[in-house]
């Protein structure tokens, strides 16, 4: 029975997202002699933990100040990317880490690593060199673009939009191991498919209301605030639907502001929540930081997104993909413009009608968590 691994660890959610959802694919297939295991290795050794929670300050930085996250993509390359990645993981910086992390692989002894961040492959991969070669590394990029820290040398390398694949033939990978997939989403997601009606009723958000609902990834350390403060200036009948997600100090600031607003204004605050794309169904247009997977679950859900922030080249070309070439939605910077694009919203809905129309052209149950659990499949059975 071949044994498959699927890693987690958190630095913003995609990369826990797009594990559980690969993961619950391959559940269903028990039965064709693989073991499925989904563990966070990082919570099996004090030392890594702590490093878990750097690698979530360094989310949490890179919103609050987009040079932090600017000048570490300028650096990785200034000694060459693949060089900077094993320098720093492999030789100096994190190498306990490192070391700490593949005794626990060795533990579990895997046939085949599923990895969605760029630590855990670089591991992974030193794993199999050292120990295991016969073990299979893949490599799900959830981001929209490939930075230089994915580590070349996994056995696959998986992504899903074209933009990624072809930086990252560019990036050193060969056309033998690069896979394009349909964007990854959670099952969960696929099955949401109730009204709008039925979703603001189960949040108790006004159904005669036009509803916008603000994020900034699960630490909400980027925009949001600002642009609450901005929006609740109108004069217009509005919801707004802030997910102040694990930031808490920010979530009681917002119920404290909610009973001192007029009448026109219904502020919703709401802590971290998991099916958090269910209030996308249920608003009207999104605000938000270019993290890929909050702005996907929003074009699954058919909401339009404003992408008011990015702080790096991972952000950007999200941007990019569902702004620029899908046309899913709008940039503004701005937190005044922002506010009157949805004053001029709430006058005429119809200005959102080509956006809702580009995202039902991205079909979610074409769901790429498929492709990739077929994949590995595959692997396990030596078709690949």
């Amino acid at each position: 029975m071949k044994k498959i691994l699927v890693t987690y660890v958190e630095a913003g959610m995609g990369h826990i997202t797009t594990a559980r959802a690969v993961q619950d694919i391959l559940e269903k297939y028990k039965d064709e002699e693989v073991e499925v295991i989904g563990m966070n290795l990082f919570h099996n050794h004090p030392k890594l933990e702590k490093f878990e929670k750097f690698l979530v300050n360094e989310v949490k930085k890179a919103s609050t100040n987009p040079l932090h996250s600017r000048s570490q993509f300028i650096a990785m390359h200034i000694i060459g990317s693949q060089n900077s990645l094993k320098f720093v993981n492999g030789f100096l910086v994190f190498k306990k880490q490192r070391d700490l992390y593949i005794e626990e692989l060795k533990k579990i002894n895997p046939d085949i690593i599923i990895d969605t961040h760029y630590f855990c492959s670089y591991a992974s991969i030193t794993y199999r060199n050292k120990f295991k070669p016969d073990c299979k590394v893949v490599t799900y990029d959830p981001d929209n673009n490939v930075h230089g820290w994915w580590d070349i040398r996994a056995d696959y390398f998986i992504v899903n939009n074209e933009y990624a694949y072809n930086e990252a033939l560019k990036r050193g990978f060969k056309k033998e191991q690069v896979k394009q997939v349909f964007f990854i989403t959670r099952q969960a997601v696929v099955d949401t498919n109730e009204s709008k009606e039925f979703y603001r009723e189960k949040y108790g958000i006004p159904q005669n209301k036009f509803a916008v609902k603000l994020a900034d990834g699960v630490y909400a350390k980027a925009k949001l605030k600002s642009f609450v403060y901005e929006l609740i200036k109108s004069d217009r009948e509005m919801t707004i639907v802030a997910i102040a997600g694990k930031n808490k100090a920010l979530y009681e600031e917002l119920m404290a502001l909610k009973p001192t607003l007029p009448k026109n204004i219904n502020l919703m605050p709401f802590e971290f929540m998991p099916a958090v794309y269910e209030i996308n169904k249920a608003c009207d247009l999104f605000i938000t930081k270019g993290g890929p997977n909050a702005v996907l679950d929003s074009v699954f859900m058919q909401t339009p997104v404003v992408i008011n922030y990015y702080a790096n080249a991972v952000e950007a070309t999200t941007k990019k993909l569902f702004v620029d070439t899908l046309h899913c939605g709008v940039e503004i910077k701005d937190k005044k413009k922002a506010r009157e694009f949805v004053e001029k919203c709430i006058d005429n809905p119809d200005i959102l009608k080509p956006y809702v129309e580009n995202e039902k052209k991205l079909d979610k149950n074409k769901n790429g968590a498929q492709e990739v659990a077929e994949f590995v499949l595959d692997i396990a059975k030596g078709k690949k």
